[in-house]
């Protein structure tokens, strides 16, 4: 029950005690927000603190762990993730249970723990959106070379970069109906405006993957850090040609493989084998197509012809291959004409 000091008189010249007898501060650091994470199970105040969480200073006091940005994010993926799945939270202990929840118009909803599991999850998602992916704009404009920009030297660090990965990983419906990118709906009638900008996101952090460039090596710089330097850009390196088949499942699954276009001669055999592997999923069926039994493509030609956009690429990419290099040749091919012209010229006394 409230303390009688802490109810509210109405009338002239009344005092309001209800704040006035609280010793009210904020919260002082994410290891103090960890703290209250852990000891509430109420929906809301989990949501309010999800709210929150990335006002609160990652500064530390002597005696606690050091939390940077980094553990941050990872904490609201790790709580975000399955946040489009309710069967994902659900738990054989959570049958027949059900609360009462009221909305802010006053209405009441039936809830389960998963109903409420998913809720908190949702909200993790949409406060990484605000805080997290909606900088993507701002990554975009920023310089991609990797040393020189240190958001992005986060988002591909060897920490965080699989969890990211991991997130937005490649997976079949629980029911084993399509193959979809978890954690994002993918259905443009149901994308909310945060949704929008985690796909944004992937496709800004697409063209960073494609573009990274080495950090430049100054020569004025110390051995030792020229060779953490010469270290960094292999590891960066190794990390995102890694990426780049699971990124390639990204951009068809988004239908903007035209991300991939302009860099028709960066495409290594790791995605070119991925794009196979994603034309070849095409099914035939008896009842739609001339075919005595349902089957998989088995050739380029047939998953064309079932409208595979993966196939259509890879024979896209194989003619502009192959024509650069007929027009190279034919480019070599006239220089070396002109040369022998020039010595039949010197070697005939006619210069």
């Amino acid at each position: 029950m409230p303390n009688q000091k802490d109810k509210v008189e109405v009338g002239a010249g009344a005092k309001v005690q209800l704040l006035l007898t609280r010793k009210i501060q904020p919260i002082c650091n994410w290891h103090e927000w960890l703290d209250r994470w852990q000891v509430t199970n109420d929906f809301q105040l989990l949501e309010s603190l999800l709210h929150v969480g990335f006002t609160i200073p990652l500064n530390r006091r002597w005696d606690e762990p050091d939390y940077n940005s980094i553990d941050r994010y990872i904490f609201y993926f790790s709580i975000a993730d399955g946040w489009t799945d309710i069967f994902f939270h659900e738990l054989p202990e959570d049958e027949g249970i059900e609360y009462s929840v009221w909305d802010s118009s006053g209405g009441v909803t039936k809830k389960t723990p998963s109903n409420l599991r998913q809720q908190v999850a949702r909200k993790a998602f949409n406060m990484l959106c605000q805080n997290f992916f909606k900088a993507a704009e701002l990554f975009d404009r920023s310089d991609r070379r990797g040393g020189f920009n240190y958001v992005w030297r986060q988002v591909v660090s060897e920490r965080f970069f699989p969890v990211i990965q991991n997130f937005f990983r490649v997976e079949e419906g629980r029911f084993g109906d399509r193959i979809g990118i978890r954690n994002l709906t993918l259905r443009e009638d149901e994308e909310s405006h945060n949704e929008k900008q985690a796909i944004n996101f992937l496709l800004v952090l697409a063209e960073y993957i494609w573009g990274w460039k080495e950090t430049e090596i100054s020569s004025w710089r110390p051995k030792e850090e020229q060779e953490v330097v010469k270290r960094e850009n292999v590891e960066i390196r190794s990390r995102l040609e890694a990426s780049k088949p699971w990124m390639v499942e990204v951009l068809f699954r988004f239908n903007r493989l035209d991300v991939l276009r302009k860099r028709m001669f960066e495409i290594n055999k790791a995605c070119l084998d991925k794009l196979r592997e994603i034309a070849f999923r095409c099914k035939f069926s008896e009842h739609i197509h001339p075919v005595s039994n349902d089957r998989g493509a088995v050739t380029l030609d047939e998953a064309c012809y079932l409208g595979s956009k993966a196939s259509w690429f890879l024979k896209e990419h194989e003619l502009v291959i192959r024509e650069h290099k007929r027009l190279n040749a034919i480019v070599e091919a006239e220089q070396k004409k002109e040369e022998a012209d020039r010595d039949i010229e010197k070697l005939s006394g006619k210069e």
